[in-house]
């Protein structure tokens, strides 16, 4: 088959970059031609080396991510998509927020042609109330819709008043090797950390008075990540926090999730399915986060997660902490056992299964979420 991607900007490296490389890897792996299509080209080294050992084709707008003006990337992607338009698609999957994704959709020619649009963030209230017109109605005409999570898609039904959304999990990598994974005894100290994206809505903040708390003093904090509203210096305040800096690839990351005892994710904005906690499960991690979005959802261990509702003060974050702190220390969390809810619903091999059999045949096999 023919299978053109479009997503409207692609950062160097990160949870949806992984995503969509992986994928369009995957598919191009099983004698599809696959073609990805972004407005920027801020994709870094290890993604496009995996998408030129694919042979995966890139097309990319000459400007960094999020630098190009409207008018530019409309352009751009006009003429783009008027040359695409002399291959026969199979399938058009587009992504992410953005009113581009109907520009997209008209590289394809003929009725057999799928139009396939996959929303990654929970759709909730407040995110749909700033959606604009434009991408409203791309949520509304698509002909097939794709939600991250079971929330996602009940968002969407509320925002669209469809009722056909189906939910498929995100694929990603798996960074951690089974054979790194085991249960161990607690150490005098526990190391809680996050591994992402730095920004205020990830609960950065909260991360550090918490790192505050006289009620746990038997924790150290670790961050991971970078992000230009948390430089080294933001952390000199919290002598608790170890500021660990920005990483990238795989290896980087596997060091950074098994140095850690558990996970944690204070977010408070709308998260689809949190791809900073499904890749600490693959290193067996417990966690504690926050309800938002699908987070609720990756708690197929139950032992092995702790969620807080939204919103979430410093008190209620506290009390999550310890009843964590408490699990850990008491036995009652299991690496192996998050391994293998990791394994089972998560592992790429089996989301890759899932997404090849949906689009190759329409089925992925599951029933559409409610």
């Amino acid at each position: 088959m023919n299978l053109l991607f479009y997503c409207p900007h692609l950062a160097p490296y990160g949870g949806i970059e992984r995503h969509l490389c992986s994928l369009a890897a995957a598919a191009a792996g099983r004698g599809h031609a696959v073609t990805l299509l972004t407005t920027g080209n801020s994709l870094g080294p290890a993604l496009r080396a995996e998408l030129a050992r694919a042979r995966v084709a890139l097309l990319e707008l000459p400007a960094p991510r999020r630098s190009a003006g409207p008018a530019r990337k409309i352009l751009w992607l006009l003429l783009r998509v008027a040359r695409l338009r002399g291959t026969r698609w199979d399938v058009i999957y587009t992504n992410a927020q953005g009113a581009l994704a109907r520009i997209a959709w008209r590289a394809g020619r003929g009725p057999r042609v799928r139009r396939i649009h996959h929303h990654h963030t929970a759709a909730d209230a407040a995110e749909r109330a700033r959606w604009t017109p434009a991408f409203l109605r791309v949520l509304r005409d698509a002909p097939e819709l794709v939600g991250c999570s079971r929330a996602t898609c009940a968002g969407l039904a509320a925002g669209t008043g469809r009722a056909d959304t189906r939910f498929l999990p995100y694929l990603t990598h798996c960074p951690v090797r089974p054979d790194d994974i085991a249960d161990r005894p607690p150490g005098p100290v526990l190391h809680l950390g996050f591994v992402g994206r730095l920004i205020p809505e990830k609960g950065v903040d909260a991360l550090c008075r918490l790192s505050a708390d006289p009620d746990l003093s038997g924790i150290a904090w670790h961050v991971h990540g970078d992000g230009p509203r948390y430089p080294r210096e933001f952390f000199k305040d919290w002598p608790n926090v170890a500021h660990h800096g920005a990483y990238e690839g795989p290896e980087t990351q596997a060091r950074a999730l098994l140095g850690l005892d558990a996970l944690v994710l204070f977010s408070t904005h709308n998260e689809g399915m949190p791809l900073s906690l499904i890749e600490g499960m693959s290193a067996g991690l417990p966690w504690i986060a926050t309800d938002r979005g699908g987070t609720r959802e990756l708690a197929v261990s139950p032992p092995d997660a702790v969620v807080v509702e939204h919103p979430a003060d410093h008190r209620a974050l506290r009390e999550g902490v310890l009843e964590l702190e408490r699990r850990i220390r008491d036995g009652g969390t299991s690496r192996l056992a998050q391994r293998r809810a990791y394994d089972t619903h998560f592992a790429p091999e089996v989301v890759t299964r899932r997404w090849l059999a949906y689009l190759e045949t329409g089925d992925d096999a599951a029933s559409p979420a409610p």
